[in-house]
């Protein structure tokens, strides 16, 4: 099976190909070069409308794997920059899937197209974003709706909160600067750094906020999973992808601790950043019941060793990068 991942050398990107790379003839197609080596890559720019199909046509994909995309959060001065890098780019790769008739397309979206509430996310919440990304996220889903059809099937993946890291082989998350939680409380954790945490008034167990962490090697198994759904049941479906279990930052700062013991725990608390909610957890009925999914890597110790394990992977090649806080 012939498959194009766009946004390849991304951090989910990059994971899916060094897991499945064997498996599967892959092409990684990135306007930047993988930080890690990928069999088969190609640098291009996803704008370029001209030089992508002319990368598909050759290439003969039978799935496309679209992750490419702006997604850290910025100000509304880099509005811009994100219709061009998500809705542009994505009203590209389905024009040339419906011109060059690929028959499968697995989208990545997120969980930042729905409305902000602090109960459980199902695929039917209603959709509301309050950011840029998660607004050209769901306009790339509409479009895609709108334009896939027929003979031609998508999976739309609403991701959560994507963390952690492969083991073997090595690979994880590798902005810089940082701008998750979990790799930045381990990165100043196990470099006894102040940890910043922003708010301890939530309407939660600890006062701090709750999130949906799922593990990036349960992402891998939803597209293998996705795959096979595409092909034996040749139907298009939006799934959520997350645990249905959250945990605060408390949690995430007391398991890291449980584990590099003894080293002391320094945080300190900030006021509380504005549009934060609660609690953002998923629902993910949908995805164990279509795909016979389950998210079996994501228990908080895994989470948090796997990328401890990475983290001191970095270290050993010398391989260092800031956070945003």
């Amino acid at each position: 099976m012939n498959i194009i991942v766009t946004g390849s050398s991304g951090y989910i990107g990059s994971c899916l190909i060094s897991k499945l790379e064997k498996k599967y003839n892959i092409l990684g197609i990135d306007k930047i070069k993988p930080k890690f080596k990928q069999k088969n890559f190609i640098k291009c720019d996803l704008k370029n409308f001209k030089k992508t199909k002319e990368i598909f046509k050759k290439f003969k994909p039978d799935i496309i794997f679209h992750l490419a995309g702006q997604s850290t959060i910025d100000g509304i001065k880099e509005k811009e920059k994100y219709i061009t890098n998500n809705y542009t780019v994505t009203k590209n790769i389905v024009k040339i899937i419906k011109s060059l008739d690929i028959k499968h397309l697995l989208f990545s979206s997120t969980a930042a197209v729905y409305k902000q509430s602090n109960f459980l996310m199902s695929e039917k919440t209603t959709v509301k974003p309050n950011n840029i990304y998660g607004k050209t996220k769901l306009l790339c889903e509409k479009y895609i709706k709108n334009n896939i059809k027929n003979s031609r099937k998508y999976i739309i993946f609403r991701f959560f909160n994507v963390c952690s890291a492969l083991v073997n082989p090595s690979c994880g998350e590798l902005h810089n600067p940082e701008t998750h939680l979990i790799p930045i409380v381990i990165m100043k954790y196990l470099n006894q750094m102040k940890i910043k945490i922003y708010g301890n008034n939530y309407r939660t167990k600890d006062g701090t906020c709750i999130r949906d962490y799922i593990h990036i090697k349960d992402i891998i198994l939803a597209f293998e999973k996705g795959i096979d759904f595409l092909q034996k049941k040749k139907k298009s479906k939006i799934i959520n992808l997350g645990t249905g279990k959250g945990y605060s930052v408390m949690e995430i700062i007391r398991e890291t601790k449980k584990i590099v013991f003894p080293k002391n725990l320094n945080f300190e608390f900030h006021k509380k950043r504005k549009g934060d909610i609660d609690k953002l957890v998923c629902k993910n009925d949908l995805g164990k019941k279509i795909l016979s999914w389950k998210p079996i890597n994501s228990s908080l110790k895994k989470i948090i060793t796997d990328e401890i394990l990475w983290q001191m992977y970095l270290k050993k090649k010398k391989i260092y990068r800031k956070s945003i806080y």
